[in-house]
């Protein structure tokens, strides 16, 4: 046996623009029905803008997750609002719920890049999905994507 990885997949996340000081959580994704999935890696792209990042200058990489496909980790009607849509939050709560994955470092300085975070999901739920939060200090690029693929033994 020998570990595959399967197709990289859209996490559909709207992102783009995202202001800093502002989180925002991807439509959930459903794990696959194959048998034998025994990993998950999440990568996020981020466009900077021209514009310096300033004080932490990055982008953190959060996971949710739901064991029965309708109740989400983080879902409080004041923080960590998480109900398996793409959508805004109005705040990740201190302590959170959400499962931290890490960080993009935006260390670019003023020019526009792209700058790419891959992540290992730590466990396997049947449903799970991301949130970003914007740390840079400034609002991100206009496009910001996130995949993922499924790793499985066959």
């Amino acid at each position: 046996m020998a570990l595959q990885w399967g197709t990289d997949t859209s996490i559909t996340i709207t992102a783009g623009s995202l202001a800093s000081a502002a989180n925002r959580s991807s439509a959930a994704v459903t794990t696959s029905t194959t048998a034998n999935i025994t990993a998950v890696k999440v990568k996020v792209s981020v466009l900077t803008t021209a514009t310096a990042p300033s004080g932490n200058k990055q982008v953190i990489v959060y996971a949710y997750k739901s064991e029965d496909g309708s109740t989400y980790t983080g879902n409080s009607s004041t923080t960590d609002n998480v109900d398996g849509t793409d959508k805004a939050l109005t705040a990740i709560g201190s302590p959170t719920a959400l499962t931290y994955l890490g960080v993009i470092p935006l260390n670019q300085g003023a020019v526009a890049v792209t700058a790419v975070g891959v992540f290992d999901l730590p466990s396997i739920d049947p449903k799970w999905g991301i949130v970003l939060y914007n740390d840079a200090g400034t609002a991100l690029g206009a496009t910001v994507s996130a995949s993922y693929r499924e790793g499985y033994y066959n």
